[in-house]
């Protein structure tokens, strides 16, 4: 790996480190995904058949399909990392540039229908928190179907070398990082 890369990473690393501690909670008080009816450990729980490996971190390199993007300095991070692993030219960034408009407003979609998920999800009732998760998902489809366009419309304007590089580090992650 190139010296830039290891920087690259190296920030992405220290980003997360600083990011958990300050997030961190008192063991006696629930996470807020740790609500009536969910899992634990997030959403999707830390699944066996996934090695104990957290669901957001499946697939190919660090970002990954099932990689969630962040937000605010962390999503700033992970779409710099993005740029550079994809070398992405002067040519190239009006395309660029929707892709991240588009990614940015996916993710300020999907932050409002979190915060109103678990509202459902704390003081909800059984059938409240049903209906909670079903918006979720459609909100989710439906971010995923907005997001492509700018999705593709990059994807023509990258070189073979950067399709495959395309092909490991964007797809159908869950923020489509």
């Amino acid at each position: 790996m190139s010296t830039r890369k290891w920087l690259i990473v190296g920030a992405l690393l220290a980003t997360a480190v600083v990011a958990s501690g300050a997030m961190a909670q008192d063991k006696d008080q629930p996470t807020p995904m740790m609500g009536p009816g969910m899992m634990g450990h997030g959403m999707m729980g830390q699944m066996p058949m996934m090695g104990n490996m957290p669901m957001g971190m499946m697939g190919r390199g660090m970002m990954g399909p099932g990689m969630m993007i962040g937000h605010g300095p962390m999503m700033e991070g992970q779409l710099t990392y993005l740029k550079a692993e994809l070398g992405i030219t002067d040519a190239q960034m009006e395309a660029w540039n929707a892709y991240v408009e588009a990614v940015k407003a996916r993710a300020a979609t999907m932050q409002g229908m979190h915060a109103s998920m678990m509202q459902a999800m704390q003081s909800g009732t059984a059938l409240q928190r049903m209906e909670a998760h079903t918006q979720a998902m459609q909100s989710m489809v439906d971010s995923m179907k907005a997001i492509r366009p700018a999705t593709e419309a990059l994807y023509e304007v990258l070189t073979d070398e950067q399709k495959k590089k395309a092909d490991l580090l964007l797809g159908n992650g869950c923020c489509m990082m």
